[in-house]
C-alpha cells in the first residue's frame, strides 16, 4: 500500500512539474496570450459540461423514479440526457411565458437542479471515470487507434470553431436575434421586427441559446450546437457498438464526424445538430423498443421525437416514420393483437405531440395560421422551386410528376455538385460509393441494418420530393454512416484483400474530407485556433469574418438607445444593440408589403419612430423588392449618410424638409 502511495506522490510531482514549466513559459510569453480570453474559453467549457452534466443527472432521477434502469453507461448517459432535456426545456419555456427568463432565475436554476439531483451527478461521474479507465485498457487495432486519432483531430477542428464569435448566416439572422430579444425582454414575446421569417419557427434548440444568452455569450450557444454534435457522434458509437462491433462504430462515428457539411455545422450557430441529436435519439430509442419490448423504450423514443418535433419543421417526417415503424412492428413483426399495436401507436404518438406541440400552438395563437397549411405544401412539393432557385440549382432538377426520372439523378448531384445545394461544405462520396452494395442480399441480411434502410429510404424519398436542400440530410447522415461502416466491415471479411484494400481506403477518404474538403480551410482553423490559444481577440478574428459586426459596432458606440433603425434588406442583427426592424412596421400581416411610392415608406417609417435607415448595397432588392428603388427619391432632401463601410450605408432619416 506505501509503495503504491509513493508511486501516486511521483506522479503528481512529475504532472506539477511539468504544469509549472509550462505555466512559466506562458508567463514570460505574457506579452502575446492574454489570460483572461483563455479563462474565459475554459469557464465556457466548464458551463457546457455543466449544463450536460446537470440535464443527464435529472433525467437519469427520472428514469429511476419510473424503475427504468439502463445497464450501458453510453446509453444511460444519453437517453437521461434527452430525457433531462424534455424537462429542462419546458422549465426555459416556463420562464418565458411568465417573464422570468433572466439572469438571476436562469443562474439560480441550475445550482437548485445540481442540488436535487446531487446523487445521479456523483454517480456519473464516478461511473465514467472507470468507463475511462477501462476503455484505455482495451486491446485495440491499428486501424481503430487511427479512427480514433483522426476523430479526435476533428473534434478539436470544430471545437476551435465553437470557440469563436458567430458569424454564419442563420445564427446571425434567425436563431440568436431571437434569443436576444426574449432575453432582453425576459419573456417568449413575439418579435417579428428582428426577422419576421423566423419568428414562430419551432425553438426547443433556440431556447437554450437564450439560456446561453443569459448566463454567458452566444460563443456558449455556439457551443451547445457543438455538444450537440458530439453527442450525436457517440450515440452513432453507442448504437454500432451494440448491435454490430466496436470497428463498426468507431467507423461510423469517424464517417459522420468527418463529413464536411457536418463538420461545418459544429462551428456554427445552427439548430440542425441539436435535430439531428433528437431525431437519431427517438429512432434508437425505437430500435432498442423493437428488440428488447421494454415499453420504456417507446416511451422515451416518443419523448425524444417531441423535443426534434419542437425543434424544427421536418421533425414531422421523422416523427411519421417512427409512428409508422410501430405498426410495422408490432402487426408484422411481433404479431401482436391490433388493440396492444393501437394502444402503443396512440402513447407514442400522445406523447410526441404533447412533448412537441408548444411551439406550433404559440405560432397559431400569433399568426393565426396552422402548421399544416406548410405542411401540406410541402407534401405537394411545391417548396422544391424555391431550395434551388435560391441555391442556383435550376436545371438540375425538372419539377413535376412527368419527370419522376430526374430523382434518381439528385443523389448523383448532390454528391458531385455540393456547393449548389446551399451552405458551405461538401457530402463526401461515402454515401455515393458504398450505399448501393445493399442491393446484394448478402450485405443487408442485418435485422437492424434493415431496419436503418427502410428509415432511410423513406426519408430520402421525402427529402427528394419536398425540399431537396444539402443541409436537409444531415438528419439522415448518422444512420447512413453507420449503414456504410456495415457495409465496409462486411465485405471487408470476404477475404484478407478486401479488408486490407477497404479500411486503407476510409483512412485515406477520412484524412482527404478532414484537411483538403474542410469546410472553410485550413487557414481558418489556424485562425480559430489563435483565438482559442489567446493569441487572436475574438474581435480582432470577427473583423476579418464577418461584414456586419464592425458596420454594428459604429452603430452601438454612436447611437442613443432612443434612435431606431429600419434595416431595409439585411436580417443579420444579432450585433446591433440598438432597436431595430426589418420590416415596416404597421403592416405585419404580410413579410414585406408592397409600397406605392417613396412618400408612403417615409410616413410608415415616421409613424414607427425611425431615425435611421441602413441598406446593404450588395444585397439590393433581395426580399424587399421595390423599396430600394424609393431611395433614389428620398436621398437629395430625406437621407444624409452618416456612415459607410461596404456593403452598408448608414442614412439619418430627415423628415423636415428645410
Amino acid at each position: 500500500m506505501v509503495k503504491r502511495d509513493w508511486w501516486k506522490v511521483k506522479w503528481l510531482l512529475l504532472v506539477t512539474w511539468i504544469i509549472f514549466i509550462f505555466g512559466s513559459y506562458l508567463y514570460f510569453w505574457s506579452g502575446q496570450i492574454r489570460w483572461e480570453r483563455l479563462g474565459n474559453t475554459f469557464f465556457r467549457i466548464f458551463l457546457l459540461l455543466l449544463f450536460l452534466l446537470v440535464n443527464a443527472a435529472l433525467g437519469k432521477k427520472v428514469c429511476r423514479w419510473l424503475k427504468f434502469e439502463i445497464d450501458s453507461f453510453l446509453e444511460s448517459f444519453l437517453f437521461s440526457l434527452g430525457v433531462g432535456l424534455a424537462i429542462f426545456t419546458p422549465l426555459l419555456i416556463g420562464l418565458g411565458l411568465i417573464g422570468l427568463l433572466n439572469r438571476w432565475v436562469v443562474n439560480l436554476l441550475f445550482p437548485a437542479l445540481f442540488l436535487l439531483s446531487y446523487r445521479e451527478i456523483e454517480e456519473i461521474v464516478r461511473t465514467a471515470k472507470t468507463r475511462l479507465k477501462n476503455f484505455a485498457g482495451l486491446r485495440t487495432s491499428p486501424i481503430e487507434i487511427v479512427l480514433v486519432f483522426l476523430l479526435a483531430i476533428q473534434v478539436i477542428f470544430g471545437f476551435f470553431g465553437a470557440s469563436v464569435l458567430p458569424s454564419d448566416y442563420d445564427g446571425l439572422s434567425a436563431y440568436l436575434p431571437i434569443a436576444k430579444e426574449w432575453v432582453h425582454l425576459h419573456r417568449l414575446a413575439s418579435v417579428p421586427r428582428a426577422n419576421i421569417g423566423a419568428n414562430l419557427l419551432p425553438f426547443n434548440v433556440g431556447i437554450l441559446y437564450a439560456m446561453a444568452l443569459t448566463i454567458k455569450d452566444a460563443i456558449l450557444a455556439k457551443l451547445i450546437h457543438f455538444g450537440f454534435g458530439i453527442l450525436t457522434t457517440i450515440g452513432i458509437y453507442a448504437l454500432g457498438e451494440k448491435y454490430f462491433s466496436r470497428r463498426v462504430a468507431l467507423a461510423a462515428a469517424a464517417i459522420f464526424s468527418t463529413i464536411p457539411v457536418v463538420s461545418w455545422q459544429f462551428t456554427t450557430a445552427y439548430i440542425d445538430l441539436g435535430f439531428t441529436f433528437y431525431g437519431f435519439l427517438a429512432f434508437y430509442a425505437l430500435i432498442n423498443w423493437a428488440v428488447s419490448n421494454r415499453r420504456g423504450w417507446l416511451i422515451i423514443s416518443a419523448v425524444v421525437s417531441g423535443l426534434a418535433l419542437g425543434s424544427k419543421y421536418t421533425g414531422f417526417l421523422s416523427l411519421g416514420i417512427l409512428a409508422v415503424a410501430v405498426l410495422v412492428s408490432g402487426f408484422l413483426s411481433r404479431k401482436e393483437k391490433s388493440l396492444i399495436v393501437a394502444r402503443n401507436f396512440i402513447l407514442f404518438v400522445a406523447l410526441a405531440g404533447v412533448a412537441g406541440c408548444f411551439w406550433y400552438l404559440r405560432a397559431f395563437i400569433i399568426s393565426g395560421h396552422s402548421i399544416f397549411d406548410f405542411l401540406f405544401f410541402m407534401l405537394k412539393g411545391l417548396s422544391r422551386h424555391e431550395a434551388f432557385a435560391m441555391a442556383g440549382t435550376k436545371g438540375i432538377l425538372n419539377f413535376g410528376l412527368d419527370h419522376l426520372g430526374s430523382y434518381p439523378s439528385l443523389f448523383w448531384n448532390v454528391s458531385m455538385h455540393s456547393e449548389k445545394f446551399r451552405d458551405p461544405g461538401e457530402i463526401g462520396l461515402f454515401f455515393l460509393a458504398f450505399l448501393p452494395l445493399l442491393i446484394f442480399p448478402r450485405v443487408r441480411n442485418h435485422k437492424v441494418i434493415k431496419f436503418l434502410l427502410c428509415y432511410a429510404a423513406v426519408y430520402l424519398i421525402f427529402w427528394g420530393w419536398s425540399m431537396p436542400y444539402k443541409r436537409g440530410l444531415i438528419p439522415i447522415f448518422p444512420v447512413l454512416s453507420i449503414m456504410v461502416a456495415y457495409i465496409i466491415d462486411k465485405v471487408s471479411n470476404f477475404n484478407k484483400f478486401f479488408k486490407n484494400t477497404l479500411f486503407t481506403l476510409l483512412i485515406l477518404a477520412l484524412i482527404f474530407q478532414i484537411f483538403y474538403l474542410a469546410p472553410e480551410g485550413l487557414k481558418k482553423i489556424s485562425e480559430r485556433a489563435e483565438v482559442f490559444a489567446g493569441l487572436t481577440s475574438q474581435e480582432e478574428y470577427i473583423f476579418r469574418n464577418d461584414e456586419t459586426y464592425r458596420f454594428f459596432k459604429y452603430i452601438n458606440e454612436n447611437l442613443s438607445l432612443k434612435d431606431k433603425l429600419f434595416i431595409m434588406n439585411e436580417v443579420r442583427t444579432f450585433y446591433c444593440s440598438r432597436p431595430v426592424t426589418t420590416i415596416v412596421l404597421g403592416t405585419l400581416g404580410r413579410r414585406f408589403p408592397a409600397l406605392r411610392n417613396s412618400a408612403e415608406l417615409l410616413t410608415k417609417c415616421k409613424k414607427a419612430g425611425v431615425t435611421h435607415l441602413v441598406l446593404n448595397t450588395y444585397h439590393e432588392d433581395i426580399g424587399v423588392s421595390g423599396y430600394t428603388s424609393f431611395l433614389e427619391e428620398l436621398i437629395p432632401k430625406h437621407l444624409k449618410i452618416v456612415y459607410q463601410r461596404y456593403p452598408f450605408i448608414l442614412y439619418k432619416i430627415h423628415y423636415r424638409v428645410h
